[in-house]
């Protein structure tokens, strides 16, 4: 079965069958979206919540913002209904405590934009493995719909 690794700020996608795959998810988000029906999955790697004007050019996933709507119509293109779309996502870790401990940290902020697209666009999040201190490893089986977390030290978690 064919695996494509998602790096930061990419999205990529899969009908019928493959792996998705994103590591490193520090602050970043990993997210999926799965129409079960046309067997439809797509994955980002979110780095930052909102674009600014002055990052034309980025890719689209790298931000909340535009990556969910980048992802809604990737699943859309491959006959997935957006209303039988489902959200999972993982990371939004806070890896520097001391450096935010005034204010939200960059993980919070990437967890709750990614949840504020998916609600603004009817989405809803059906597992998650979000917060706390340390990284992860995501894993897509587009096939079953399955995502995998792994973080060092533990053992893989289905969410």
């Amino acid at each position: 079965m064919a695996e494509v690794f998602v790096n930061m700020g990419q999205i990529s996608s899969f009908k019928t069958q493959g792996i998705l795959t994103t590591v490193g998810l520090g602050s970043c988000i990993g997210v999926t979206l799965y129409d079960d029906v046309a067997k439809v999955g797509v994955m980002g790697h979110i780095f930052l919540p909102r674009s600014r004007e002055k990052d034309v050019g980025a890719p689209p996933g790298k931000y909340a913002d535009t990556g969910i709507p980048a992802m809604i119509n990737e699943a859309v293109k491959l006959g997935a209904k957006q209303s039988r779309l489902k959200a999972k996502m993982a990371g939004g870790a806070n890896l520097f405590p001391n450096l935010s401990a005034n204010s939200t940290s960059i993980g919070q902020q990437n967890i709750d934009a990614v949840t504020e697209h998916l609600k603004k666009h009817g989405i809803a999040i059906v597992g998650k493995d979000v917060a706390g201190g340390y990284g992860r490893k995501m894993r897509f089986f587009v096939d079953t719909g399955i995502v995998t977390v792994t973080a060092i030290g533990k053992d893989a978690v289905e969410i």
